[in-house]
């Protein structure tokens, strides 16, 4: 069995008003409450665009599937924009297999 990455989420500033969130390795439910603190923060600092990037990831839970939906409705509260800017393809067919791509704004 091959060892997966620790899960990690940093946090950057593209561009003034914008948060984006690189998470990798693994999206579950042990790492489900870090990322969704980077969330929190990023929210309670006002941010414009709220932005994902789940390239990263080798592998998400229902857990890691909440935070993203959750992200989704807190910045939806706020009026704050949120999109995934980068994701896998293994990914965007889970996302699309539970038709979250009509909800989540995803990178073409």
């Amino acid at each position: 069995m091959q060892d997966m990455p620790p899960f990690r989420v940093e946090s950057l500033t593209p561009e003034p008003g914008t948060a984006r969130l690189v998470m990798t390795g693994e999206l579950d439910f042990t790492s489900a409450d870090d990322a969704s603190a980077e969330v929190a923060k990023a929210l309670a600092a006002g941010v414009v665009v709220l932005e994902f990037d789940l390239a990263g990831l080798q592998f998400i839970d229902s857990s890691g599937m909440a935070v993203v939906m959750n992200a989704y409705t807190g910045a939806q509260e706020r009026g704050t924009a949120f999109r995934i800017v980068a994701l896998t393809s293994y990914l965007r067919h889970l996302i699309e297999v539970v038709a979250l791509d009509d909800v989540l704004d995803l990178p073409g």
